[in-house]
């Protein structure tokens, strides 16, 4: 990196973190609001039954589902600029066919375009692209990024059902899609696929040599030998296992509370808590998975989330005790959104992280579909969710088994970021040295005074 470019605040990642914010921010409008116009639709079409209209939103989570699966392989043939346009012009086909819709077989082709194509201008190419522009400090930025953008899931609340009470869905929609065309054109137009591309190197990389390659130079492990370790399939199992146990929780704490009589008011103001701490801890939570590493910072929402599970198992949570376990429910809300990159990026490298990211996000999803109707399963038998959360605990303990030996790095290339550090042992071993390096300074110290 040049003289120039160290001393100077500017560079163009900086751009592209803006891009992502204003990405996310209006994907977050379009997609997060979706469940709004779920009661218009029925009503301007009632013979629509609850059920079969459900499907649409099903058919948008599965075809999701598989696309995750598939990305790193698509990325790998196409750029991410050429991506996000592909991500916009989904939504746009998606939310036109949902305007122009008047039978299910309409809804269920939209909700499969909308689907399938937001990844490629959501989360997982925001990942990508911070992996490609940052060195240091990837995750801190793109916890920034991420919360900013996800605010506009708010913002689109507010005014998407303003919109629809005075113009109709039909016209909200067209709206919406009209804005999504926008945003992807302004994208299009400053993201750049890598440093490269933009004449520069990667910001505060660990060396000269990272920050002035391609993407495909970058150290890591291809996605066809990460599959061959261990660890790759360690991660697969954890991811999936820990989100049932989250989703478990999530989707059914606000039940819980209405099993304790509390109102609908009450409870929905204790939940909202779970929002709010996610929001407000995304950015000390990204920093605290850049000095901690991925491994330890696992560590940490892991046992938060068992101190959940221990509290709604075996104690009967007053009103003020529900309050901290939904705080605590938001620290762990970190799990899906901070922790899969820096794992990604610690264990395997980024030659290849958006193919292993894309799996990896495909089983967070698939655990919460399993982990939401098995929590109600176990309520059914038993007529209560303590059982549930009982169960959790041994769960717990082995996910946390599972991501800290499936996060370590695997052999076969080199990485500054990956130094030791990062793990359990090792970060002991260095404390030891320090403790060892401190005594030998106060003993030379002591000798000087003499």
């Amino acid at each position: 990196m040049s003289e120039t470019q160290k001393k100077s605040w500017w560079h163009y990642a900086w751009v592209i973190m803006a891009a992502t914010v204003v990405m996310n921010f209006f994907y977050a409008v379009a997609y997060s609001t979706f469940s709004l116009y779920t009661a218009p639709i029925l009503e301007r079409f009632p013979e629509f039954s609850r059920t079969s209209y459900a499907l649409v939103q099903t058919i948008q989570a599965a075809s999701s589902t598989v696309f995750l699966l598939l990305y790193g392989k698509i990325i790998s043939k196409i750029n991410l600029r050429t991506a996000i346009v592909l991500g916009g012009a989904g939504i746009v086909i998606g939310y036109f066919l949902y305007s122009t819709a008047k039978s299910l077989p309409v809804f269920y082709l939209g909700a499969l375009f909308v689907g399938l194509f937001p990844a490629f201008c959501s989360s997982t190419t925001t990942a990508m692209l911070f992996n490609r522009w940052f060195g240091k400090l990837h995750a801190t930025l793109l916890a920034i990024s991420m919360t900013i953008g996800g605010f506009g899931g708010t913002f689109g609340s507010i005014y998407i059902g303003k919109f629809i009470d005075k113009v109709g869905y039909q016209q909200t929609i067209r709206y919406v899609a009209i804005l999504v065309i926008i945003v992807t054109v302004i994208v299009w137009l400053f993201v750049r696929n890598n440093p490269v591309d933009a004449k520069t190197t990667m910001l505060w990389a660990k060396d000269e040599e990272e920050a002035t390659a391609k993407q495909e130079d970058m150290p890591g492990v291809t996605f066809k030998a990460a599959t061959k370790t261990y660890n790759f399939w360690a991660l697969v199992v954890f991811f999936a296992l820990f989100a049932a146990c989250f989703y478990a929780a999530y989707a059914n704490v606000a039940l819980y509370m209405a099993d304790m009589g509390l109102s609908a008011a009450v409870y929905g103001a204790i939940f909202s808590v779970v929002l709010t701490v996610n929001n407000i801890t995304m950015i000390p939570g990204g920093f605290v998975a850049d000095k901690l590493g991925a491994r330890l910072s696992l560590i940490v929402v892991a046992v938060l989330y068992a101190i959940v599970a221990f509290v709604l198992g075996f104690t009967t949570p007053s009103v003020g005790m529900m309050y901290i376990v939904c705080g605590l429910i938001g620290l762990a809300f970190l799990f899906p959104k901070i922790l899969p990159t820096p794992m990604v990026r610690q264990a395997f490298g980024v030659k290849d992280a958006a193919a292993i990211q894309g799996v990896l996000t495909a089983c967070i999803t698939i655990g919460a579909c399993v982990g939401i109707p098995a929590a109600n399963v176990v309520y059914d038998l038993t007529g209560s969710y303590a059982g549930l959360f009982k169960a959790l605990l041994p769960i717990i303990v082995i996910c946390i088994i599972l991501g800290v030996t499936g996060a370590k790095k695997v052999k076969g290339w080199d990485d500054a970021d990956t130094k030791s550090a990062e793990s359990v042992e090792d970060a002991a071993e260095i404390v030891s040295e320090g403790a060892e390096a401190a005594a030998e300074i106060a003993e030379n110290v002591e000798n000087s005074v003499e």
